[in-house]
């Protein structure tokens, strides 16, 4: 009863969820069912909200809520591939007890990810200078990173053995990768609506034909940054065109050659997808790291309670 009563108090105050046009929100559950951004507004949602957006959001978990007086918190039950994971509240952080006492450490799961892309040219001084110091190396190794607990859990990737027990090997656009198997079909449908794009759109063909590599799982940390990458979870894709078209991919490469303005530098440098791949990537439940002021342009993650949540952050 505990968790029909959150999904109606859920019902209740998301109403602009159960009209959500994503593509991704027409699947079904029985039972109910980054990371890298400086300029994200960490308002949080209520935890109602939070409850039905994954609920929607991985509809091959299940998800239960109820309160805990030993902890005075609300505690998430995670069920998927037949494992349980127990996860707290804590403000959006979803931490398993032990990491409670560490709750600094870590940024909320959910957060407003919004479907523009920035021309650097607009930015302010202020602006600028906040982003500089979010790529710093001191915030980089020493700051708070994406919390991503909640994500082990739904897609049972504690261990890289674990990891590597749910991968589908396949293809995307004729060029080898492999992926977590519960969001192979989901590129599988990218793959044929870039496809059908490509044949009435030039710049979508042109991207087709001067594919060079695409990566998927690979068990690693963040370059930069102390904790999991995730193409540890075989949910992040990286796709790059040959010679990268002799521009700029990643903010990394420039700050490391020396350039302290690296956020400056105009669109026109930079390598980007065309914007009907990129759409069709989002229209699926995936984000594109071009669109974070630490910008990673070849890189897409597949998250769509951020896509969810993102309509909720639209009425505000």
């Amino acid at each position: 009863m505990k968790r029909v009563y959150i999904f109606f108090v859920a019902f209740l105050f998301c109403p602009i969820l159960f009209s959500a046009s994503l593509n991704f929100c027409d699947q079904k559950n029985s039972d109910v069912e980054v990371q890298e951004q400086s300029n994200l507004e960490f308002r949080q949602l209520s935890i109602n909200e939070e409850f039905y957006i994954f609920c929607k959001a991985y509809p091959f978990a299940e998800f239960e809520l109820e309160y805990d007086d030993e902890v005075d918190d609300m505690k998430l039950s995670v069920t998927s591939f037949g494992k349980t994971t127990i996860l707290y509240y804590c403000d959006g952080l979803y931490l398993p007890k032990e990491e409670i006492p560490n709750r600094d450490h870590y940024l909320p799961v959910i957060h407003n990810y919004q479907r523009v892309l920035r021309d650097p040219a607009d930015f302010t001084e202020e602006e600028k200078q906040r982003i500089r110091n979010y790529g710093s190396d001191e915030n980089r190794q020493n700051g708070p990173v994406s919390s991503k607990f909640i994500f082990d859990a739904i897609y049972d990737c504690w261990t890289r053995h674990s990891s590597e027990t749910h991968l589908r090997n396949m293809t995307l656009w004729g060029k080898p990768l492999s992926v977590n198997r519960m969001v192979g079909e989901i590129v599988d449908r990218v793959e044929a609506k870039v496809y059908e794009l490509g044949e009435t759109d030039a710049e979508v063909a042109e991207f087709l034909r001067t594919l060079g590599r695409c990566w998927g799982y690979n068990w690693r940390q963040i370059r930069d940054a102390p904790t999991k990458s995730f193409h540890s979870y075989g949910i992040a894709l990286d796709i790059l065109p040959r010679g990268w078209e002799n521009k700029i991919v990643y903010w990394g490469y420039e700050k490391q050659k020396g350039n302290k303005d690296w956020m400056m530098i105009p669109l026109e440098d930079r390598w980007l997808p065309p914007p009907a791949v990129v759409e069709a990537f989002e229209d699926e439940g995936f984000i594109w790291g071009g669109r974070w002021d630490i910008w990673d342009n070849m890189h897409f993650e597949y998250h769509p309670e951020l896509l969810l949540a993102s309509k909720i952050y639209e009425t505000m």
